[in-house]
């Protein structure tokens, strides 16, 4: 009979044959306990979807915001779980989770699109930034496994992932007279093309837009919230993307006039850009309007995002700086603007060279003769 103490201060027995059996098993646990890779084996004998909703209820209790948490809940319920929730937890192997993620960047089946999708989008495999949210939160769910003794190791670890830089597509970025061509061809919603081309702001910003937060006179806007699609629930109103306040410009007097008559005969509670049932506006509805402006525009590849991006990228060539920039569309630093704006950003090669130049002769008094 071997007999020792576990992780948690338990009594744990099991019986063996022979003695040397048993004192071999001792001596593996005391290993085990000594660098930290105990596991519990009658914890561990449980199906992946136990643990993961374990690790949801943990997510649930530390204070996350309703779409946080419904980010994590669809990526679960549409990704995750139905590849592993039946799953035993120990039976998970580095090679599965490998040939699950492969899977994801190469399949049409891995992508499950909505009934109003289906009409205007492809069959495709996950997008590389989708890839690494569902194997994120499968590696997140096993990391909780191995702090709750069920595991020794985490298989997700070392897994070979597709690069996400190399299919982004928020390089595009548009002209002044694509925006415009844009915004007449999206018929109603052209208003809301200019403002997110005009602003900087994120589409689930704009959907929370009341009236209250504009002051024309000023020429700003003041974003304290927004609104994201939440599986299950619906369209959620909470904190902005990056978790703060800000302000945001109003950049053109088009704008200016095209908010004052959206405001008009409107309480400072209203939405300025409500959707058909008067709450906020869901993004497919617009996303429909969007489309047919880029269809009349003859844009390909532009996505309601690539209308913010344009933004910051006009904004740039009119010689805006970084930290500029950074404000205009809300980064939390300027590393996360430097990282999707640097490349357009004038490189002024020939003038320093010139100002180098004459810096360098100055401080040497004579060139050097080869």
């Amino acid at each position: 009979m071997a007999r020792w103490v576990d992780a948690t201060s338990q009594e744990r027995t099991k019986s063996y044959a022979r003695k040397d059996q048993a004192e071999a098993h001792i001596r593996q646990v005391t290993t085990d306990l000594v660098t930290g890779t105990y596991v519990d084996s009658a914890r561990s004998a449980v199906t992946f979807a136990v643990v993961a909703e374990e690790w949801f209820a943990m997510k649930r209790g530390q204070n996350r915001t309703k779409a946080t948490l419904g980010g994590y809940r669809s990526v679960l319920d549409t990704k995750v779980l139905p590849r592993w929730g039946d799953m035993k937890l120990t039976d998970i192997t580095h090679a599965d989770i490998q040939q699950w993620v492969t899977w994801m960047t190469t399949s049409e089946d891995a992508r499950q699109l909505r009934t109003q999708d289906l009409k205007r989008a492809k069959r495709k495999p996950l997008s590389p930034s989708s890839t690494h949210k569902a194997y994120g939160q499968l590696k997140q769910v096993l990391a909780f496994a191995i702090r709750s003794k069920r595991l020794a190791i985490n298989p997700a670890d070392d897994v070979e992932l597709p690069s996400v830089s190399a299919s982004r597509r928020e390089d595009m970025a548009l002209t002044h007279a694509q925006v415009r061509a844009l915004a007449e061809g999206a018929r109603e919603a052209g208003p809301i093309v200019l403002a997110l081309a005009y602003t900087g702001m994120r589409f689930g910003e704009l959907a929370a837009l009341r009236v209250r937060a504009i002051d024309l006179d000023k020429r700003r806007i003041v974003l304290k919230s927004g609104v994201t699609q939440v599986t299950g629930m619906g369209l959620v109103e909470g904190n902005t993307k990056a978790h703060q306040t800000r302000s945001a410009p109003i950049l053109t007097d088009e704008l200016a006039d095209l908010l004052m008559k959206a405001m008009v005969d409107k309480g400072l509670d209203a939405y300025v850009f409500p959707g058909p049932d008067g709450g906020p506006m869901y993004n497919h509805y617009f996303r429909t309007r969007f489309d047919w402006g880029c269809k009349a525009a003859g844009l390909t590849g532009a996505t309601p995002k690539t209308l913010r991006h344009s933004a910051g990228s006009l904004a740039l060539q009119l010689g805006a700086s970084v930290t500029t920039v950074q404000k205009l569309l809300g980064h939390k630093n300027a590393h996360t603007t430097m990282t999707h704006y640097a490349h357009m950003l004038p490189d002024d090669f020939d003038n320093l060279a010139e100002k180098m130049n004459a810096a360098a002769v100055s401080a040497a008094g004579e060139p050097i003769n080869p």
